[in-house]
């Protein structure tokens, strides 16, 4: 049975008669009855008692008229909805970031967007780029923001933004006093490091071993405000990106390094050959825009 035959039937019974029918839908009459008399075949049913001189459904009629209005509703209720979402009027995004991201340029964008689209809801999970990648992975999330560059294999990705890692010591350190450090001068500190799935970390032990030695890791977490507790009470220090560094405490100071890979990118990526909603694609298309 087709969606066809149940608009044809119902505008019948509605109309009160085939020929009412047929004018109402600017279809000939034999097309109408043809399939009507198709769907009591598929079925093997009468919908309508044809003794009568009007029509007058029999009770499997009156049953199935009912079920086809339901069902056409449903559609109609369908059609609405999906049209919501391709006019953006509707929508749901799942966005994975990083910890260590500048949360505020994140915020900012998405209010530019929303005050756009309203009706778009949001879900956020945080985490650092390998968990970011495994939500991907696993179709958690749609989208994820996190450090660049990933494996162009899997991923699509489009850049956000890059900036300078800096160390951040205590301001009454001895450190705090240098203009800028020599990352090999620093193989005695204590590191306060993130965990294993943030692709910093990997970045600073890479850029260590590069000078001849092995960070000491004192401490590894994923909370910004632990970090700069730590920092602060002396236990440690930490390379951060400088938009982090700018709104810690002012008990802490950021330094520039040399002799270090300093550079630290970030960006949008989302997964190849997987299905984006709408209004994903849409959310994607305006970060490259404004960006």
């Amino acid at each position: 049975m087709e969606i066809k035959q149940m608009k044809y039937f119902v505008e019948v019974v509605k109309n009160g008669g085939m020929t009412q029918a047929s004018e109402h839908l600017y279809i000939a009459q034999s097309t109408i009855s043809k399939n009507i008399k198709s769907i009591e075949d598929e079925f093997n049913i009468t919908l309508f008692d044809r003794r009568k001189k009007h029509i007058i459904l029999t009770d499997i009629g009156q049953i199935f008229y009912d079920k086809c209005v339901e069902a056409l509703a449903v559609l109609d209720d369908l059609s609405l909805e999906m049209g919501d979402v391709t006019n953006l009027e509707k929508g749901h995004i799942r966005v994975g970031i990083s910890a260590i991201m500048n949360v505020r340029l994140f915020t900012e964008s998405l209010n530019h967007f929303h005050s756009k689209y309203p009706k778009v809801t949001y879900e956020v999970i945080e985490g650092g780029g390998k968990a970011v990648e495994s939500y991907l992975n696993n179709d958690e999330i749609d989208v994820g923001i996190t450090t660049l560059p990933v494996d162009n294999d899997i991923y699509h990705a489009i850049p956000l933004y890059n900036e300078k890692l800096l160390l951040v010591v205590n301001r009454d350190g001895m450190l705090a006093k240098q203009a800028s450090v020599y990352l090999g001068d620093l193989k005695n500190e204590r590191f306060i490091m993130f965990h294993d799935d943030y692709y910093l970390k990997d970045q600073i032990i890479e850029s260590c071993r590069k000078v001849g030695f092995h960070p000491k890791t004192v401490a590894k977490m994923s909370q910004i405000t632990f970090i700069e507790n730590m920092i602060r009470d002396g236990i440690g220090v930490s390379i951060l990106p400088e938009s982090i560094v700018d709104i810690l405490n002012d008990d802490l100071v950021g330094i520039e390094i040399s002799g270090a890979d300093v550079s630290w990118n970030l960006g949008v990526i989302w997964k190849k050959d997987s299905y984006m909603n709408y209004v994903t694609h849409e959310w994607i298309k305006f970060l490259k825009d404004t960006r």
